[in-house]
């Protein structure tokens, strides 16, 4: 098991160090930055391996390629309407698990592994681990727009400006904006305002992510880049506006629909509530209007997740003991596994609570498996040594996928692909790219490429026996994840 330690091991220090990277360079707006960047690579490659069994006709291939594409749209259809955030990060965590299991076992049979891998007792302990851990991002929305506003902006008493890039194509999208002050308990000294009777038929005012009964909006103006920049002359807390604590205890916002392009800005007012006030330090997020993060569960609900819970563990004992003696390895390995990731989500947590711009968790699956895959299958490669010279009896399509088990040739490939993958994220997010780039490079829409890549890991990894035959050693079993 010394190799399979080792490559795990290695993965998660390689994960850990790219995303401290990022978010040294780009903060919370880098952390997304990176899942892009490695994303595009990582989806593109495996898309490759996996479509080598399409063309060739392999047993089943094609019309389960025909309803992995038709689950796939239906998948995208349901997030645009519903935004299943929620549900894609528990799909992607399960995909990681999945291929951890298929990587253990083929890491430990030196990648000589041929049949199919089954461990007694996994889909329902996977399952058991998502009840008890309940791994609903309640509290994750994806920034559009980050931006601290320090003591030195924010006005004591009149209109502060809260500016950020434009955005070119915000007519008539829905965004929700809010501001919060880390790091502070209780209110921080400032308040804004909010009316009490509807000032806006296209948002309302939320705290803590939830409508907040007693006002209707916030009092705001969104910010033009084609605008002026000297304040609004509306006057405010003269008319029985609602005084509101901005927090480090929660989140003060409001949603909206923008009217014009190059979205640029926002106006909020601000007062200083007390001489002994703090320095101001609060963070401004912008997010598009999705739906509403999960609620907790409801005590009928707890109790189905209880009762659940315990048939699982009682499903997970039934299937694994009986063959725990051949399957112990993999267990301690895999409960290996699983406490980092929960040390690491401590870790995460207890930055979060500090103030710091640490990533959420599901950021932290998702790069730990971009990593996994490049560490299994250079040590595939490594294991396997050069590949022949691609046979002439093969397509075209199969001698390209046989010229990339050359080391050289795949290491290229790599490079380049994460190189052009990193400049089009640059472009897009750091040097004012086309808007259109959104569509490839927007952390938001790369969700719907990430589903793609997911639901098309539940094809069969290994070729039929009749097309082993046919196919040389090197190319026969896929390096796709």
């Amino acid at each position: 098991m010394s190799a399979a330690l080792r490559n795990l091991l290695l993965t998660f220090a390689l994960a850990v160090a790219s995303l401290a990277l990022a978010g040294l360079l780009g903060r919370t707006s880098g952390y997304e930055m990176l899942i892009v960047a490695m994303g595009w690579p990582h989806i593109i490659l495996g898309f490759i391996f996996y479509f080598g069994k399409v063309l060739r006709g392999e047993w089943h291939a094609r019309s389960i390629f025909l309803l992995l594409a038709l689950l796939t749209l239906a998948l995208w259809t349901a997030h645009y309407a519903y935004t299943i955030t929620g549900f894609i990060s528990i799909y992607f965590t399960y995909h990681v698990f999945r291929d951890e299991v298929f990587i253990y076992f083929q890491t430990r049979a030196r990648h000589r592994l041929r049949d199919a891998v089954h461990v007694a007792g996994f889909i329902p302990f996977i399952l058991l681990m998502f009840l008890v851990t309940d791994p609903r991002p309640q509290h994750y929305r994806q920034d559009l727009r980050r931006v601290e506003i320090r003591d030195a902006q924010v006005s004591a008493n009149g209109w502060t400006l809260v500016p950020f890039k434009p955005i070119s194509y915000s007519r008539g999208q829905d965004f929700y904006f809010y501001v919060q002050s880390p790091q502070t308990k209780g209110a921080s000294g400032y308040n804004t305002f909010a009316s009490a009777a509807e000032t806006r038929s296209d948002g309302e005012l939320r705290v803590s992510d939830r409508r907040w009964p007693q006002a209707s909006d916030l009092i705001f103006k969104p910010y033009y880049a084609d605008e002026q920049g000297s304040a609004p002359v509306e006057t405010f807390a003269s008319n029985g506006e609602i005084p509101m604590a901005i927090s480090g205890d929660y989140r003060l916002g409001q949603t909206f629909k923008a009217e014009r392009d190059n979205l640029a800005g926002i106006w909020i007012p601000t007062i200083r509530a007390s001489a002994e006030a703090q320095p101001a330090h609060m963070v401004f997020h912008l997010t598009p209007d999705t739906s509403l993060p999960l609620a907790p569960l409801s005590p009928t609900m707890q109790a189905i997740r209880l009762a659940l819970i315990f048939v699982l563990v009682a499903l997970v004992l039934w299937k694994a003991l009986p063959h725990i003696k051949r399957n112990r390895a993999f267990w301690i390995y895999f409960l290996f596994l699983i406490g980092i990731f929960a040390a690491l989500q401590k870790l995460i947590k207890g930055a979060g609570v500090a103030g710091l711009d640490a990533p959420v968790m599901f950021q932290l699956v998702v790069v730990f498996h971009y990593w996994s895959w490049y560490v299994f299958s250079f040590s595939k490669l490594r294991a396997g040594g050069n590949a022949p010279p691609p046979s002439t009896s093969l397509t075209t399509y199969d001698r390209m996928l046989a010229s990339l088990r050359d080391m050289k040739n795949f290491t290229t490939l790599v490079l380049a692909l994460n190189l052009l993958s990193v400049a089009g994220v640059l472009w897009y997010a750091a040097w004012d790219g086309p808007a259109a780039l959104r569509y490839v490079f927007d952390y938001n829409y790369f969700l719907y490429f990430l589903v793609f890549h997911v639901t098309f890991s539940f094809g069969p990894k290994q070729a039929s026996k009749k097309m082993k035959a046919a196919l040389p050693a090197d190319a026969s079993p896929s390096l796709a994840s």
